[in-house]
């Protein structure tokens, strides 16, 4: 899976540079950086140099202008044609304010500089009866016959060759291509994660689809009519390959969505209540079975009995597949759908649903009770931990 890995990258080196663990090379390309973009310059000299405004922020994650803090200023001191404002540098900021708050050492050491007092979350854990870990590339294959491929277990190299069509598995990445030319056959291929899973197949057109936790692909191995069908249920992010003669089409419920090469992201979640179509570029038109819509990059459709256009942060909508979770004044059950899908876990909720939102940008490579501790920061929310049941209750 692609990562926002220039993100996290540099946010691990700023991170151990602060820690004072950083080897004569890493030195070396964390200059480099620095001197790429004054941008670049600026944040890290911000964020190293107000830390009790980056636990601020920590302590604060219920607006998006709490979010934003650490960056607000540096963007206001950009140049009006500093490339600065038409980037998503102050992401950085809350991304490694996140990170530095899943480090003890970090605190540790903030106390010893500044002589400060920093309260820090504590997850209490009822019991612990295993380890909770991140999701991972995980998916099964089942084709026409009804075998199943455990995509995960098997060795990088070809799956099968059937009916003209050769399937074939390289890290993490699940592959049809028309080995035979002139053949009619067409079978069908489900492409299916579990919670805590996700993966990326390319059609055979050359579509690329990335699959988020509990999500399904139904898909043909050859699209041989005047439309290229598919069926998604869950989540999935679309790169479809231009073909005038054969619009891509996407079934999902009773809504469809119709492109004819673009790159968009489709969530429908049954537990979402919602179908939500966001188009990164290119042009896509959606329906509900009586009207229709077309969309702008940059706008986003939610599918029902009536289909509302917005304009939304594309990139929150495609954070998963960036390796994010990506929470924009987010609400503690959107949070926790999300963790669920990802991390395997069983929210339960004991009285009223605390009624804070969140904001802030989140690797999914964190470990779950780091992910809480963030969470928790907010002083009006408490988490329990029992076995894989996490039970949230306010202050």
């Amino acid at each position: 899976m692609e990562r926002n890995q220039e993100q996290f990258d540099k946010a691990n080196l700023i991170l151990r540079h602060l820690r004072d663990e950083l080897s004569p090379l890493e030195e070396k390309e964390l200059e480099l950086w620095l001197s790429s973009g004054e941008g670049n310059r600026r944040l890290f000299e911000k964020i190293k140099g107000e830390q009790e405004q980056a636990m601020a922020f920590l302590s604060s994650l219920d607006t998006e202008n709490a979010w934003q803090r650490i960056a607000s200023q540096t963007v206001a001191q950009a140049p009006a044609n500093s490339r600065w404002r038409n980037t998503s540098l102050w992401k950085y900021a809350a991304a490694i304010s996140l990170i530095l708050a899943t480090s003890v050492v970090i605190y540790q050491t903030q106390l010893k500089k500044h002589s400060q007092t920093v309260a820090t979350a504590k997850i209490e854990p009822a019991q612990k009866a295993e380890q909770i870990l991140p999701g991972g590339d995980k998916a099964m294959l089942t084709s026409s016959d009804g075998t199943v491929f455990v995509l995960e277990e098997l060795e990088n190299g070809t799956v099968r060759d059937e009916k003209g069509v050769r399937v074939s598995k390289k890290d993490g990445l699940v592959s049809f291509e028309i080995a035979e030319t002139g053949s009619e056959q067409v079978f069908f291929n489900t492409i299916s994660t579990p919670v805590g899973g996700q993966y990326q197949v390319v059609l055979p057109d050359g579509s690329k689809v990335w699959l988020n936790a509990a999500s399904s692909l139904h898909f043909p191995s050859a699209f041989t009519g005047r439309e290229r069908v598919v069926e998604l249920t869950g989540e999935g992010y679309f790169e479809i390959s231009r073909d005038i003669q054969k619009p891509f089409i996407v079934k999902v419920n009773a809504a469809t969505v119709e492109v004819l090469g673009t790159h968009f992201n489709i969530m429908s979640y049954a537990n979402e209540g919602r179908i939500a179509t966001t188009l990164l570029e290119g042009s896509v038109k959606v329906g509900n079975g009586s009207a229709t819509k077309v969309l702008v990059p940059g706008q986003q459709a939610t599918i029902g009995k009536e289909i509302l256009l917005k304009e939304v942060d594309v990139d929150e909508a495609v954070a998963w597949k960036n390796g994010l979770f990506y929470f924009n004044n987010a609400d503690i059950a959107t949070v926790m759908r999300q963790l669920e899908r990802w991390y395997g876990i069983e929210a339960s909720y004991s009285g009223e649903k605390p009624k804070k939102h969140f904001s802030g940008i989140i690797s999914r490579d964190t470990e779950i009770d780091k992910v809480l501790e963030m969470l928790a920061l907010t002083r009006a929310i408490q988490f329990r931990t029992e076995g894989r049941k996490i039970i949230i209750s306010g202050n």
